[in-house]
């Protein structure tokens, strides 16, 4: 009977404790030594002693001789409270301080051998604290142990132990192959399907198969949490960047192997640090989530989602065939923009910029395969929102270049390296000039002119938008003084906000204190704001707007048309311009499509006896569209390119300027 003798000296799981000879203690005992020393616990959480005098000194002798790891050359006696007999085996352990101590494992004394009744009666006794089972061989239940009945319930075949039918008929036909088993398997528990692991040896002289379950479900729970904690974004329960490093390399290689090709989107939210730092981070949490759940929404089931941490996330598409498919994706995902998302009782949008990258068209590796892609995304935010590239060998050049100027952004602000540029505004049908749209550029004292979209993005991200924006309101209302003191008409002047000064908390105030500065009178100055940013929390946007409208502001809608406003909000928005975008602009008169949404935008606008401008005008065909559908004013190179300020004085002088009151609008772009 070696195999249940074996069985009965493991007494699964064995009883282990550590002694502290010096101080006669034991700091730690696993849970089967609890059981086996329960009369002794209070003296074991007390540190009283628990081995006596000789045993102490005896075991302070060996402890000198024996080195660590080492197991001492005799065992010692100790009788359990139902009166099984163990011995007691130590190996030598350090406990720091130059300590040493010993790691105590527990064996029962298996007697001789009983008659098969008394033997089966004894293991029971001996397993009486575990859930012990025996069978006869056909499966049926002999006996059980207490702990066995209080666990499991009333067991009257091994089949019952599982909660699928094929697993049980997989153990039996394994059972009956071999004598002994040794496995950790689910199992049906009275408190549900369980994680164990049992230890079955099987006896031909007795004809009895002997069961011991051990529970080890509060132990894999333990692994899989460690695991998630490792492994996944404990805010959106994504995978993270270890789990997505595995994919790569593991994409990487039967793409290799197979001559396949796989892609992956980079994708990096627009402006969510504004969200964070305006409405705090448990807004910006939320917002996170939503934002996953809709992303992992868009994409196929084929693939996969990662979050590589704050506002980054990452798609992976094994076996593609074309860029095309992940160029789809990306698509898809921009289209599932388009709708707001509730947080916090607000309605939020937030877009993300997009890079894409395939192997092997655009890296060989993991690494560069990443850089890559990120690259596109950077290309992507520096262009616009809510868009995506497709990695080409040149980006990577246009990153270094983005990392440097992003180095001296800040001491040009502090320098006044920006100047403001003029582009002439022109009022139908009369054609007269009535103003003109400032565009910010920056003098690099050594790379020259660069233009917005390459420094823009770059204030964005650094927070460098606030001083900057400052300074466009404050150079454009000197700007106009200056026009004013020349003898020019009184001219209103339109400043364009970003999203993140739009969320500027002293926005308002900044403004006024700008305007008493200068000394001009606020009906001449106008703010710009995009439909996004103004949708981006609808409400407090109109508070902010009504703020500026009892400062005597004028307000506008920028590049309205690409964003995603609805007619309910634009009633209650507090404006009184809409600015046309250029894409609807460029087809006029050749495409139908853009004609009717111009058409009706002009419609719409004079109805609500909105002013409408179109912004973009090239030909002398848009003009005429234009001036059919009663728009007020335009602008393009159709009348002139961008001018300096002196530029554009000699451009009012040569062509006329009226009487009327003018806007000049300081725009990024």
């Amino acid at each position: 009977m070696t195999d249940l003798t074996k069985l009965l000296q493991c007494k699964m799981p064995l009883a282990a404790w550590i002694i502290d000879v010096e101080h006669s203690s034991v700091p730690w005992c696993n849970d089967a030594a609890e059981q086996l020393l329960v009369d002794s616990l209070g003296e074991i959480h007390s540190g009283r002693r628990i081995i006596s005098d000789t045993l102490k000194e005896r075991l302070s002798l060996c402890l000198g001789a024996v080195e660590e790891g080492k197991t001492l050359a005799f065992n010692w006696p100790f009788i359990s409270k139902n009166g099984t007999r163990y011995n007691c085996t130590g190996s030598v352990i350090s406990l720091g301080d130059e300590r040493k101590g010993l790691s105590v494992e527990a064996r029962p004394v298996v007697l001789p051998s009983a008659p098969q009744h008394d033997q089966d009666a004894g293991l029971l006794r001996q397993f009486k604290t575990l859930s012990f089972v025996i069978f006869d061989m056909d499966c049926v239940c002999v006996e059980s142990s207490d702990a066995f009945k209080t666990h499991f319930g009333d067991i009257r075949h091994v089949r019952d132990l599982f909660a699928v039918s094929g697993a049980a008929n997989s153990f039996i036909s394994r059972i009956s192959k071999q004598e002994n088993l040794s496995q950790e398997i689910m199992l049906s528990a009275l408190d549900g399907v369980r994680w164990h692991r049992i230890e079955v040896s099987k006896n031909a002289l007795t004809n009895k198969i002997y069961l011991l379950a051990h529970d080890i479900q509060e132990e894999r729970d333990h692994e899989v949490a460690l695991y998630r904690l490792n492994n996944y974004d404990s805010l959106t329960n994504l995978p993270n960047r270890n789990l997505l490093y595995q994919q790569l390399e593991s994409a990487l290689i039967n793409a290799r192997k197979r001559q396949r090709e796989f892609g992956i989107l980079y994708l990096d939210l627009d402006g969510f640090k504004v969200i964070n730092d305006n409405f705090g981070h448990r807004v910006g949490d939320e917002l996170i989530q939503r934002v996953a759940e809709r992303i992992k929404a868009s994409i196929p089931s084929g693939a996969c989602l990662y979050r590589l941490g704050g506002d980054e996330f990452v798609v992976v598409l094994e076996n593609t065939h074309a860029i095309e498919e992940l160029e789809n994706i990306a698509t898809s995902i921009m289209q599932n923009a388009s709708n707001t998302y509730p947080v916090a009782k607000m309605e939020m949008m937030i877009t993300a910029s997009i890079g894409i990258a395939s192997y092997p068209s655009h890296a060989d590796d993991v690494d560069n395969l990443l850089k890559n892609a990120d690259a596109a995304m950077y290309r992507a935010k520096s262009t616009g929102h809510n868009l995506y590239f497709v990695y080409e060998n040149k980006m990577a050049d246009n990153i270094n270049a983005h990392l440097t100027l992003g180095g001296g952004l800040r001491k040009a602000i502090d320098e006044e390296e920006f100047v403001l540029h003029y582009q002439p505004k022109i009022r139908l049908p009369d054609e007269a000039v009535v103003g003109a749209e400032a565009l910010i550029r920056w003098l690099h004292p050594e790379l020259g002119m660069i233009s917005p979209d390459q420094f823009i993005p770059l204030a964005e991200e650094s927070g460098l938008i606030l001083p900057l924006g400052e300074w466009v309101i404050r150079r454009a209302c000197r700007q106009l003084q200056a026009w004013r003191e020349a003898g020019y008409p009184p001219i209103k002047l339109s400043v364009n906000l970003s999203s993140r000064q739009f969320m500027q908390a002293d926005l308002v105030d900044m403004v006024q204190r700008i305007l008493q500065e200068t000394g001009v009178d606020s009906e001449y100055l106008e703010l710009e704001l995009t439909e996004s940013m103004l949708m981006a929390d609808a409400q407090q946007s109109i508070e902010k707007l009504h703020g500026f409208r009892k400062l005597g502001l004028t307000l506008s809608i920028d590049d309205f048309g690409t964003g995603y406003s609805s007619l309910a909000y634009l009633k209650k928005f507090p404006i009184q311009t809409l600015k046309i975008d250029r894409s609807f602009i460029h087809d006029l008169g050749l495409d139908s499509d853009n004609d009717a949404i111009v058409k009706a935008t002009v419609a719409m606008a004079n109805s609500l006896n909105l002013k409408v401008i179109a912004e973009g005008v090239e030909s002398r065909a848009q003009v005429d569209v234009l001036n059919s559908y009663k728009c007020q004013e335009v602008q393009g190179y159709l009348f002139s390119k961008p001018l300096c300020s002196h530029e554009f004085a000699l451009y009012m002088d040569t062509h006329g300027f009226s009487n009327l009151s003018a806007s000049i609008e300081a725009d990024y772009v």
